[in-house]
């Protein structure tokens, strides 16, 4: 399932990323791609999302860190040319891109969830993954133009989920 996913993404962006202009997307990149690793880190014991391999995933992608790291250095880098190569320049307009983003994610999400190629635990859902990606596609084009306000807002994004979820502090 995950694997149809890094499929899916790969040719989403060959056909619509905006690949001239990849050196300016490459800083919000890693800034996605650091909040992605610090979760699998931090959280490794107590993961609220958690990939599961179901069918052809068993052979390219295994366990939740190696899908992980397929979102992370495959998908993430074939979304950004896409997401903010097409960013509008209209407020109505980047409200709707980020909505139709946070969407797309979601139904993938939905999708994995109900094929059992994802799994909630510690009270996560799919309505906490739609607020998460809402915040998500916000930050990163917060990102793209003010890094430190884009890292002050998801600092603070962190601090309110861990109070509502209470993970243990790693050891």
């Amino acid at each position: 399932m995950q694997f149809s996913f890094v499929i899916f993404f790969i040719i989403l962006g060959l056909v619509f990323g905006v690949w001239k202009h990849w050196n300016e997307y490459y800083p919000t990149l890693l800034f996605w791609i650091i909040g992605n690793l610090l979760y699998n880190t931090l959280l490794y014991h107590y993961r609220v999302w958690e990939f599961v391999p179901v069918g052809i995933d068993h052979f390219f992608l295994p366990t939740h860190t190696v899908v992980s790291v397929a979102i992370s250095f495959i998908i993430y880098p074939f979304v950004i040319p896409v997401f903010l190569g097409r960013f509008p320049k209209t407020l109505f307009k980047k409200a709707c891109w980020i909505m139709v983003w946070a969407l797309i994610f979601q139904i993938v999400e939905t999708i994995a969830y109900i094929k059992h190629s994802m799994a909630h635990h510690y009270g996560w859902s799919l309505g906490w993954s739609f607020i998460f990606n809402i915040v998500t596609f916000t930050l990163l084009p917060i990102h793209k133009w003010k890094p430190w306000v884009a890292w002050l807002l998801s600092s603070l994004f962190i601090i309110f989920l861990w109070l509502i979820f209470l993970p243990p502090i790693p050891k």
